[in-house]
């Protein structure tokens, strides 16, 4: 996220302006970010990511068509940390919320409170597999998990075709396709519509460390 705050650092606007104002402008629309506490940085960091990169490359200052750029640069910079402030407020609340025991029974069906998950059987799969390693799991090293995962999912999909089921592991396991993000994907999905507070069930991590479900284990029953 530092990285990503520093292409919108009041500084690297200088060039853009001989203006005192609009450089007084930019640094004082920067501060209430640099100022985030790590957690609040961790909330929003793949939301800024990816609206980061929605913005594209500065333009030029020119007078174009009337087009004040080095104003209109300053206007956009202000919107932008508005709108991250308010995501940071947004994702707060959510995980101020109060806690609910994750269930899951003899057959595997998970509920959060008295709400049932209902994801495909893979997705399923995927977020037992993390509900039972709290310490997490670096996808890097998800061959290591192979055997566990295959008898989780030979339960859930209640498959007879030892064969099939072995496909789909093997596909898991591929750290040259994406079909393990993107069941991490569907499991986030269906907590965020299933719960306010879904960062706490949702399975998270920065790229190349462990990622898991840091929810507390207490708020956790396997029947």
């Amino acid at each position: 996220m530092l990285i990503i705050l520093g292409s919108f650092c009041a500084e690297d606007y200088k060039y853009l302006t001989d203006s005192q104002t609009l450089i007084d402008q930019r640094h004082k629309a920067t501060y209430p970010l640099l100022t985030l506490s790590l957690q609040e940085k961790g909330m929003i960091e793949g939301w800024l990511a990816a609206y980061y990169l929605t913005w594209g490359t500065l333009e030029e200052p020119c007078p174009l068509y009337g087009i004040n750029w080095e104003e209109q640069e300053t206007e956009e910079l202000i919107t932008f940390v508005q709108l991250a402030m308010q995501e940071v407020s947004k994702r707060g609340l959510q995980l101020q919320a109060p806690l609910q025991t994750v269930r899951i029974t003899r057959g595997l069906r998970v509920y959060i409170g008295s709400s049932e998950l209902k994801i495909r059987p893979m997705a399923k799969s995927i977020l037992l597999l993390f509900l039972k390693h709290p310490e997490g799991i670096p996808l890097k090293q998800i061959t290591y998990y192979r055997e566990e995962l295959f008898r989780l999912y030979r339960r859930v999909s209640r498959s007879s075709e030892p064969h099939e089921i072995e496909l789909r592991i093997t596909r898991m396991m591929d750290l040259f396709n994406n079909d393990l993000n993107v069941n991490i994907a569907r499991v986030n999905k269906a907590l965020a519509a299933l719960v306010d507070n879904a960062p706490q069930y949702q399975i998270q991590g920065k790229a190349g460390y462990a990622k898991g479900i840091w929810l507390d284990r207490k708020w956790v029953i396997w029947e």
